[in-house]
């Protein structure tokens, strides 16, 4: 283990290592946590449509977290999306209190409340719960869909 130097400063102990190998270790050590706490906003971003067929909810997510809700051509809501992690979850904050959780290319949010806490945050929408699933994503599940249907009718 390599020496360090400790001054006192106005009596604030101050350790200043000997080494610059030793510095350069600290600083990529905080910079990976930095950047490790901030990746999972990269792949939030994208075009999301509900799976809820009476639901015509959409989401479009941009690089810098700026969103738009819409159903059908009506945009309903727009703002910028806070991301938290806490957990291993990755919650989502939008604007007028919608919150949700992220998780597999999947959107969950609840829509309405109970009878102590009444609401409602897309009245276009019966369910209490809305999922919104990546657009890629979709498109996959309905061409799994169509070929195991395929197979079952052969």
């Amino acid at each position: 283990m390599k020496q360090a130097e400790l001054k006192i400063l106005n009596g604030v102990k101050i350790i200043k290592p000997k080494s610059k190998n030793l510095m350069i270790r600290l600083l990529l050590l905080l910079i990976f946590f930095l950047t490790s706490n901030f990746s999972y906003s990269q792949n939030i971003r994208g075009i999301y449509n509900s799976i809820e067929p009476k639901c015509k909810l959409n989401l479009k997510i941009d690089n810098d977290n700026s969103f738009v809700f819409s159903i059908g051509k009506i945009k309903n809501k727009k703002g910028i999306v806070n991301i938290s992690k806490e957990d291993k979850v990755i919650y989502l904050d939008f604007s007028d209190g919608i919150g949700a959780m992220f998780s597999n290319d999947t959107i969950s949010i609840q829509n309405s409340g109970n009878s102590m806490n009444p609401y409602v945050h897309f009245k276009e929408c019966n369910d209490m719960y809305i999922h919104l699933v990546k657009k890629n994503k979709v498109l996959v599940n309905k061409k799994y869909l169509i070929r195991c249907s395929k197979k079952n009718i052969e």
